[in-house]
């Protein structure tokens, strides 16, 4: 089902250590709701199905409960992802109908929850809620960053998620975004954690009877579904390239992932429609080259001799974006600029 993931705002009670978009309590970067109706309109009609709304923090954007109705009417899937420390009574139970889906981020044990938001007693916070959040009725799960050190918590994690009632945890990898990559460059995680976290999800989920997913494939399975990774050509529209489209809290419509290089956007909600912006990038060569970066990409990672890794795919396609505008090899990984 293609995803229109939209950030309606930066604006966020935390600043955690690993936020893609650097939100945080003194940011107020954020989109007119007319803009994002507009937007979502044009999502559903060029073929997107599903809402997935973050941020910032989603419970603190003044229109979200306008914008999720608009969502429903138009019949689309909702999904949203909080910290969960605003899931008051007062804030989530007239949002609750609405969602139906909601994810909650849990990074670890307490202490680790809360250094990696820099707030003490975060991780209390945000479990108190939790009664909130199940007593709505609206079905709920975990997301869970992975780093290079913290799969052993992952137990943990998994352990709070059957005891709260969650339906599944969501395993998401750590992406050198935003704030990400001067606070922790180094904990990216790479081909053996994701293969310990495949591991571990598989034996969790069987034990626990939680729904563990890790966003990230083995070589293997990049190599048995191609089709599902590398786009056909001609590209003949948004959705066949772009099966996630991001709508920053800039206006920037972004294929694919965060983190993509800038020239590979489809450009701002600031100047045109989405239906426009569409239309025009789809006449133009990005497209294609997409298409062809993504072909590429897959080369390089089924060429590798270590055919037991595994690999979050999105993050691999924005890093080779940008490392082909600068000119370097795909495995170049930091701060190349877009």
């Amino acid at each position: 089902m293609p995803v229109l993931q939209l950030h309606p705002s930066r604006r966020c009670n935390l600043a955690c250590r690993h936020c893609y978009s650097s939100s945080g309590p003194d940011i107020r970067q954020e989109l007119p709701i007319a803009t994002l109706t507009a937007c979502l309109d044009d999502a559903y009609a060029a073929g997107y199905r599903q809402l997935a709304i973050s941020g910032g923090e989603p419970l603190m954007y003044g229109e979200l409960h306008a914008l999720l109705w608009h969502a429903r009417e138009l019949g689309m899937t909702t999904t949203m992802t909080t910290n969960g420390m605003l899931a008051t009574a007062r804030h989530w139970t007239p949002l609750a109908p609405l969602v139906d889906f909601l994810a909650v981020s849990i990074d670890g044990l307490p202490a680790e929850h809360d250094e990696i938001r820099g707030q003490t007693g975060a991780f209390d916070k945000t479990v108190r809620h939790l009664d909130v959040i199940r007593t709505s009725g609206a079905p709920f799960g975990f997301i869970f960053t992975l780093t290079q050190h913290n799969v052993d918590s992952l137990e943990f994690v998994v352990r709070l998620a059957a005891q709260a009632g969650a339906r599944a945890v969501q395993v998401h990898p750590l992406t050198m975004d935003g704030r990400a990559t001067a606070t922790l460059p180094q904990a990216r995680p790479d081909g053996l954690e994701l293969i310990v976290a495949l591991v571990e999800a598989a034996r969790l989920g069987a034990a626990l009877g939680v729904a563990v997913h890790v966003d990230a494939v083995t070589v293997e399975q990049l190599m048995r579904y191609r089709s599902r990774f590398v786009p056909a050509l001609p590209v003949t529209s948004l959705t066949q390239v772009a099966p996630i489209l991001v709508v920053q809290a800039d206006g920037m419509v972004v294929p694919l992932t965060h983190g993509i290089a800038g020239r590979f956007m489809l450009g701002s909600l600031g100047t045109a429609r989405l239906a426009l912006l569409a239309e025009r990038w789809l006449e133009s060569q990005w497209p294609d080259e997409l298409a062809q970066l993504c072909r590429r990409t897959w080369e390089d990672l089924t060429a590798c001799e270590t055919a037991t890794a595994a690999l979050y795919w999105y993050e691999e396609v924005a890093v080779a974006s940008r490392a082909l505008i600068a000119g370097l090899p795909r495995w170049t990984l930091g701060s190349v600029p877009a």
